[in-house]
């Protein structure tokens, strides 16, 4: 399993407490890999994971 984050000017700020947001890129194996919006401020975290990372930014610029 690897674990990588990526800060993307195409996110906006955290929905919650306006922190800047950055991308978790999670591969399970060859064929699982989602990616999680978080916020660098806000503890916990984002529930949601996507399989394209264009997902993820739009979820979360969505604020969901």
């Amino acid at each position: 399993m690897g674990i990588t984050s990526e800060y993307n000017d195409k996110l906006k700020m955290c929905p919650f407490c306006g922190g800047e947001a950055y991308l978790t890129h999670v591969e399970f194996n060859d064929r699982d890999v989602w990616y999680n919006p978080q916020c660098s401020v806000c503890p916990g975290g984002w529930n949601e994971s996507y399989e394209t990372k264009e997902e993820a930014i739009e979820a979360w610029n969505r604020g969901r």
